[in-house]
């Protein structure tokens, strides 16, 4: 019997983030915990790379979702997310001699786990960098308005790094709001968008800037 890897580490990643969602509400909600959550939103500016494109232009669409945030060391903390991320580009490609453009639209449930490093301030703002794998689940696809969802991988993995700002807001561990930030990334795709036999690869790369609110 052959197993879907793609599906067994997205069903692991998955597990893990309401495992430790759930851990975080229960702990936040009874005392002062490394454990924190929040909600962020803010947009992508895609694009492709790879054998298939000649040249891509960005393309602008949605990114947000909720996160997870576990400090376990003074400056280091893992943070797991889940996202619904907005890619595509307008790509130009070669087909015998003629050249071919095409808008591509595109629509993922994304996966990051980032290891976080948080600098000291001494202060209520800090800026952090962060580095992680990214699963993303392909969830629709069009291609000049044309429906391409049999085309579209069903996951894709890539790698996510970054850095933000983070403003901690509360004066006490029972405010509902305990920070906002901003966040900038950039995620490059390390495996085809589509799935197309015989095909030459084409790979997602986006730009991110969201906001954060920590609760």
């Amino acid at each position: 019997m052959q197993v879907n890897t793609q599906k067994v580490l997205g069903l692991t990643f998955i597990h893990l983030l309401v495992f430790l969602v759930w851990a975080g509400i229960t702990a936040n909600a009874q005392t002062t915990t490394p454990l924190h959550w929040g909600v962020k939103a803010g947009i992508n500016a895609s694009t492709m790379h790879g054998d298939a494109v000649d040249d891509a232009e960005y393309q602008a669409g949605f990114n947000g979702g909720i996160y997870l945030n576990y400090k376990f060391a003074q400056n280091w903390s893992i943070q797991p997310e889940v996202l619904f991320s907005m890619k595509g580009a307008e790509t130009e490609s070669s087909l015998s001699g003629q050249a071919i453009t095409t808008d591509y639209e595109l629509g993922y449930l994304s996966i990051p786990v980032l290891a976080k490093y948080h600098f000291n301030t001494n202060s209520n703002v800090i800026p952090s960098l962060y580095l992680g794998p990214q699963l993303g689940f392909g969830l629709y696809g069009d291609a000049n308005d044309n429906e391409i969802d049999d085309s579209l991988a069903d996951a894709e993995f890539g790698l996510a790094f970054g850095g933000g700002i983070d403003l901690l807001t509360a004066s006490q561990a029972s405010d509902l709001i305990q920070l906002v930030g901003l966040d900038l990334r950039y995620t490059l795709g390390l495996t085809d968008t589509f799935d197309v036999a015989g095909d030459p690869e084409a790979q997602n790369g986006a730009f991110s800037a969201v906001f954060t609110l920590g609760f």
